[in-house]
């Protein structure tokens, strides 16, 4: 994936790594809650919605697409190249405050 210098209206702020083909984007102040399922056993069976590693992996393959988890704590999706490092884009109000987050997930320039 090439990455931009600018995009308009957006400037980068960084990037991030997916290593199981979906991301999520959530409050941290909620992470004590998240379930990490290590060392259950690998079973997505009736954990679509659940805020946990395995409730975002049923999420994304029950829905084929984006549902939150948990009580509105966070939402999943998968990513559009799956795993990878994917550049982000933020716009700021003239206070500097984020008004707009954009992940670049696939490079819509071929």
């Amino acid at each position: 994936m090439s990455k931009r210098v600018v995009i308009e209206g957006l400037e980068y702020i960084g990037s991030f790594v997916v290593q199981s083909g979906q991301a999520i984007v959530g409050d941290p102040g909620f992470l004590e809650d998240w379930q990490t399922n290590v060392g259950e056993e690998w079973n997505l069976e009736g954990k679509d919605g659940e805020y946990s590693f395995q409730g975002a992996s049923a999420t994304t393959l029950e829905n084929a697409g984006t549902m939150e988890l948990g009580a509105n704590q966070a939402v999943a999706f998968p990513t559009g190249d799956g795993d990878g490092l994917y550049p982000v884009w933020a716009k700021f109000d003239d206070e500097g405050r984020v008004t707009q987050i954009v992940i670049e997930f696939a490079d819509d320039e071929g």
